[in-house]
């Protein structure tokens, strides 16, 4: 008995190390606190006399006990997710089940009683609770995480509607200098290389047909090919890197590049400033928002920081002729009171994300994509993508 207890107190040891050498040392108050609830329980059950209630007790203390154990999971540690498009092809697919981290940047604390699991069903049956469903009850907060949020990385966040997640690639972090230039990322005027999976538009012209076709048979690419609407002597496929560098070993084609999107005056950018003529391939220079950090007021800025300002750092601002007013008063400049990010989807063309919406505040964060748990793509279960690391 006592070697038993002694090597349960080093492994409790050992496990309180580690997490705090990975900065998650607030598990251990979590792990402590459990245990002293547990062992108190226990402890007091056993003066129960009554068999029938000391059973009764102590089964209905162990379910609400793991019950607790599990939503702590939940909340603070992993979830699941299920991805709804594919605009993350082909790093994911749709419906994937994928496994979240939310330990890797700190886990938000719940915001409402409805992002309790299990506890927010008491909540629903309320009608004066459900009408406030979409508000945040409690102030945002989140604990430590293990790291910090990187260029590259993949993770699920909340983007306007509370409680609807999206999944998508951060290609710019507080701070960055971003620019889009004929679709490739640049990243404090660094070129930025991303996975083989991602996936762009490209088109190219087709010199022999038979010969074409058979060689992307021979070459497994087995993307769909079109004739492209503005030009038929071209034809456009969406292609990942790995696909592209087999395409380039083609030799009946030629003219192969990226098909660029074109100037639209009524396409919905996040920001469409004067003079500019953005697209989703073409975009900046813009510099992405970090706490503290302070912009000059004008016209391009105004264009740019306006819809966070107002929808994210609690402002109100506002133009009136050549003036910008804030709350109602002259403002010759903007301090940032939270950190932002910018978001792209693999499937470089058929992604709703930061071109269109803008940036990203990390309060709406979720967690990490850590694998892919399930996938069913095509109808099919996919063995080879069963708990696929997400790079």
């Amino acid at each position: 008995m006592i070697k038993y207890l002694k090597t349960k107190y080093v492994l409790f040891f050992l496990l309180a190390l580690f997490v705090i050498s990975i900065g998650v040392s607030w598990i251990c108050f979590g792990i402590i606190l459990f245990s002293l609830v547990y062992w108190g329980m226990m402890y007091f059950i056993a003066f129960i006399k009554i068999p029938f209630l000391q059973k009764f007790i102590k089964g209905f203390f162990l379910f609400l006990f793991i019950a607790s154990i599990a939503i702590s999971i939940k909340l603070f540690v992993c979830d699941i997710y299920k991805i709804p498009s594919s605009s993350m092809e082909n790093t994911l697919f749709p419906n994937d089940i994928i496994i979240v981290d939310k330990l890797e940047y700190g886990p938000r604390l719940p915001r409402s009683p409805f992002d309790i699991p299990w506890i927010n069903i008491a909540f629903y049956f309320n009608k004066k609770a459900r009408d406030s469903i979409k508000v945040n009850w409690w102030g945002y907060k989140r604990w430590s995480g293990a790291s910090k949020i990187k260029n590259g990385d993949v993770f699920v966040y909340e983007n306007f509607s509370k409680n609807v997640f999206f999944v998508k690639r951060v290609v710019g972090i507080s701070g960055d200098t971003l620019d889009i230039k004929k679709g490739h990322v640049y990243i404090n005027k660094v070129k930025q290389e991303f996975v083989g999976t991602m996936r762009n538009r490209y088109r190219f012209k087709v010199n022999d047909k038979k010969s074409f076709y058979d060689k992307i048979d021979s070459l497994g690419i087995n993307e769909i090919i079109n004739r492209d609407i503005n030009d038929s002597n071209f034809m456009q496929a969406e292609l990942t890197n790995v696909e592209l560098k087999k395409m380039k070993q083609i030799k009946c084609i030629d003219s192969l590049g990226l098909n660029l999107a074109v100037f639209n005056d009524k396409e919905v950018l996040f920001a469409n400033p004067e003079g500019k003529h953005w697209t989703i391939d073409d975009l900046g220079t813009v510099i992405i928002p970090k706490k503290g950090m302070k912009v000059i007021l004008n016209e391009e800025n105004y264009t740019i920081y306006k819809t966070i300002i107002n929808l994210y750092e609690g402002g109100d601002i506002e133009k009136s002729e050549s003036l910008f007013l804030i709350n109602g008063k002259l403002a010759l400049s903007y301090v940032f009171k939270h950190d932002y990010f910018f978001m792209m989807g693999d499937n470089r063309k058929e992604s709703f994300d930061s071109r269109f919406f803008g940036f990203l505040p990390k309060e709406n964060i979720v967690g990490k994509v850590q694998c892919v748990l399930l996938s069913n793509y095509q109808d099919e279960f996919r063995w080879d993508r069963f708990l696929k690391k997400i790079e």
